[in-house]
C-alpha cells in the first residue's frame, strides 16, 4: 500500500516530467522520497567535501539546486538524493546528497538485472519508510513504488 495519495504521486510525477524537459547537469539522477528517515541499512552517505546545503523543499526549482550543487562539488552526481517528510501531510525536504543505495531487500529471481541504479532503486522502493524512488535518465523517467515500476520515455 502506498503512503502517497494519488494527488501527491501525481505532483511528484509532474515535477519529474518538468525536470526531465530541462537540461539536467548529470544523468542518471536518482531521487528517493520517504516518510521518516531512510534506514542506514538501506542507504549510506558518501562523504563529499564540500557538501552542498540541504533543507530545500522538493519543487520545480530543483534544477536550480542541482546546478548549484554541481558547481559546489562536481562529484555530487554520484549517488542518490534523499527527500524526506515527517508525516504524509508534510512537504518533502532535501536531507542528503550522494547516498549509496545498499538495500538488502531481496528482489524476486524473475526480475532481470537492468543495471545497478535500476535494480537498487527497485529494491529500495520496497523498504518500509520509502515512498518511492525515481531515476531520470537522458531517455526516460522511471518511477519505482512498492516494488513496481512505471517508465515514461522522453518525447
Amino acid at each position: 500500500m502506498s503512503k502517497m495519495t494519488p494527488d501527491q504521486k501525481a505532483e511528484i510525477l509532474s515535477t519529474l516530467r518538468d525536470l526531465h524537459g530541462e537540461p539536467i547537469p548529470f544523468h542518471p539522477l536518482i531521487l528517493v522520497f520517504s516518510t521518516g528517515k531512510v534506514s542506514s541499512d538501506e542507504c549510506v552517505p558518501m562523504l563529499r567535501e564540500p557538501m552542498p546545503p540541504t533543507g530545500a523543499i522538493f519543487s520545480k526549482q530543483i534544477t536550480v539546486l542541482l546546478r548549484e550543487a554541481v558547481h559546489i562539488n562536481p562529484s555530487i552526481h554520484d549517488g542518490a538524493i534523499i527527500f524526506t517528510r515527517k508525516t504524509a501531510d508534510d512537504d518533502y525536504h532535501l536531507v542528503s546528497w550522494s547516498m549509496r543505495i545498499i538495500s538488502k531487500t531481496a528482489l524476486a529471481d524473475a526480475v532481470p538485472n537492468l543495471g545497478s541504479a535500476h535494480n537498487s532503486a527497485l529494491a529500495l522502493s520496497l523498504a518500509r519508510e520509502v515512498d518511492c524512488c525515481c531515476i531520470l535518465s537522458k531517455g526516460s523517467v522511471s518511477f519505482f513504488e512498492r516494488g513496481s515500476m512505471h517508465v515514461e520515455a522522453k518525447e
